[in-house]
């Protein structure tokens, strides 16, 4: 595969001279000088790219990070989660051995994996790209053929290091790298023969499996891909034996990982990442942690009056029910929550969400519905307007279509290879009705414009066309590079390093204390730890918390019984040392011993 991937047979020589004075030689030497650059701007985002809380690692990276530590300490049961993936992690486990213990080992072995997974990325595109361009007219002419190279590696680069990043800690590039080889291989099976169709499809089966393995997103991707793989096949009047034996590799996959999962959790489940976000993303259940069940108030569960009033909660506020076994209150004025679960992990009520939601009431209420979709329609046109790569690619085809002989042959050449455009499509259909963010499509935004461009290349451009269109090119990706790499390049310059980063001084700092490794902690902070990575690096577990701002002003404010009546609260909960945040300097007892260079508190039970 790599051979096809590294030299495609971009050009005909004799045509390639005929109409153009690049010959196909220099297209593939421009091609290797393009993927270095590309490889480079994707190790160097890898190295230097910012999160999206600026923390170490990112949103909900420390979930996936604990996984990866059971799976390499062999603690099945809670690395067998049903809402985060095991894919990405079990990559990390693997990986975690060459690199010493650590935070620093920890650190290193996710650069590796991203970048390893940028690169992998990157070749499932080439293979999509060389299987798509072959499957097409031949294009005679190199200049066409040099602007559809430069316009599809462009759209990579922005995508993939622009809206998805190689720096988070998550499964979203490892989707996409799934996605775009099960793209390439249904491409390949239509020229292929009847044998090697079927051998393509059980290769594509056990890709789709991969894929969901990596996130649950991907059981309705992969039913997705295989019911119009089937309808593809019918339409061009071939057996359905590649699609039967894809539906059989994947659903062998999912099955098998289904039965272990079940039986981890107790009861039948593929997942439960869809049921839960929907709960929270649509029928708007009070989010993350410590649900205590009743109605959430109106104007904490919608952003704006007007559309809490469209949403009639008020007047008829939803019965979610109650959770079977909640975060426990141990006590009020402050409260503090406290939370256990037959699993180890960093911070327990947001890695097992399912365990603490259940008995939540599913409801469907098409009002609901239609405010997320609304907001996710609203929100996909924000990450699309935003992108002067894209607004570019749009001014290319207006130009390009301009031609009245390119419009006749526009929509028939889109009709005859509908697959993928539908496939990207559907991507972005699957997120509309819950939550979308613009990691999730980058998959996506990158085969739609692809597979339109190349439709609308089916007739040559004039030389003025195609020069306006290289221009809108060069100017929208110069654009999108500068608008969003722009703070990586500027981390670059200065030797930015993760020792630089508050969750890092803050995990060090604690470190420094010598807790005893997953040592049980509480802590005094404004919000609820969903993403602390400094106690993942200090290797600890927060499993006792005061989590508002009201509360923790209340504990800050009371009188030095009734603090110490609070830490006792703690202790009860298994916690030998309280960790404050942004501690008040003159508020608490003497023995509250402040961790240098940080804003953190601890006190010692």
């Amino acid at each position: 595969m790599a051979a096809h991937v590294v030299s495609p047979q971009i050009v005909a020589p004799q045509a390639a001279k005929q109409h153009s004075r690049f010959d196909p030689s220099m297209l593939r030497e421009w091609l290797t000088l393009a993927s270095l650059l590309i490889l480079f701007l994707g190790a160097v985002e890898c190295q230097f790219g910012n999160t999206d809380r600026g923390d170490v690692y990112g949103s909900d990276a420390v979930q996936y990070l604990d996984i990866s530590r059971a799976i390499q300490h062999h603690d099945i049961h809670s690395a067998l989660n049903p809402l985060w993936s095991q894919g990405y992690p079990g990559l990390l486990a693997a990986a975690r051995p060459l690199f010493p213990a650590g935070a620093t080992g920890d650190w290193r072995t996710t650069r590796t994996v991203n970048f390893s997974i940028f690169v992998a990325d990157y070749l499932a595109f080439l293979f999509l790209l060389t299987g798509l361009l072959r499957s097409r007219v031949p294009f005679n002419d190199a200049k066409r053929n040099l602007f559809l190279w430069s316009s599809a590696l462009a759209l990579f680069v922005i995508t993939q290091l622009c809206i998805g990043q190689v720096s988070h800690v998550n499964p979203d590039l490892l989707v996409t790298t799934f996605f775009f080889f099960a793209c390439g291989l249904l491409v390949r099976s239509f020229s292929s023969t009847q044998t090697r169709s079927t051998l393509i499809g059980l290769l594509l089966g056990l890709t789709l499996g991969l894929g969901f393995l990596a996130k649950a997103v991907f059981l309705v991707l992969g039913c997705g891909i295989l019911v119009f793989f089937a309808i593809a096949l019918l339409a061009k009047r071939r057996k359905l034996t590649p699609a039967f034996a894809a539906a059989a590799v994947f659903a062998l996959i999912v099955g098998s990982y289904g039965a272990v999962l079940s039986r981890a959790v107790g009861h039948f489940t593929l997942g439960e990442a869809g049921s839960i976000n929907y709960a929270w993303h649509v029928n708007r259940l009070q989010k993350w942690v410590h649900w205590q069940g009743g109605v959430q108030p109106a104007d904490a569960a919608w952003p704006k009056s007007s559309v809490a009033n469209f949403a009639r909660w008020e007047q008829s506020p939803p019965d979610f029910g109650a959770p079977t076994h909640p975060t426990t209150v141990l006590q009020t004025a402050p409260t503090i929550y406290a939370f256990a679960a037959p699993i180890h992990s960093t911070y327990v009520p947001y890695f097992d969400p399912p365990y603490f939601y259940a008995g939540y009431h599913h409801l469907f209420r098409w009002r609901y519905q239609l405010i997320a979709l609304v907001k996710n329609l609203g929100d996909l046109t924000q990450v699309v307007l935003t992108q002067p790569l894209f607004l570019a690619l749009g001014f290319a085809l207006l130009v390009f279509l301009s031609d009245p002989h390119a419009r006749r042959v526009f929509l028939p050449s889109l009709r005859r290879h509908w697959l993928l455009p539908t496939l990207a499509l559907l991507g972005m259909v699957i997120y509309l009705p819950v939550h979308l963010e613009g990691r999730y499509l980058a998959g996506f935004f990158a085969m739609l414009p692809l597979t339109l461009l190349v439709s609308a290349f089916e007739l040559p451009p004039t030389s003025n066309r195609l020069r306006a269109a290289s221009l809108f090119l060069l100017f929208g990706f110069t654009g999108s590079l500068v608008r969003y790499q722009l703070p990586v390049w500027r981390n670059l310059a200065e030797s930015k390093s993760p020792a630089a980063n508050l969750e890092w001084q803050r995990g060090h700092a604690l470190l420094s204390q010598h807790l005893p490794s997953n040592s049980q902690v509480g802590v005094i902070n404004w919000t609820p730890n969903l993403q602390s990575d400094w106690a993942y690096i200090a290797q600890v577990q927060i499993t006792s918390e005061i989590a508002s701002p009201q509360d923790m002003d209340l504990f800050w404010n009371s009188s030095p019984g009734q603090q110490q009546s609070t830490l006792a609260a703690f202790r009860r909960a298994g916690a030998i040392a309280v960790i404050a945040i942004n501690k008040p300097p003159s508020a608490g007892d003497p023995d509250w011993q402040h961790l240098p260079n940080t804003d953190l508190w601890i006190h010692r039970l």
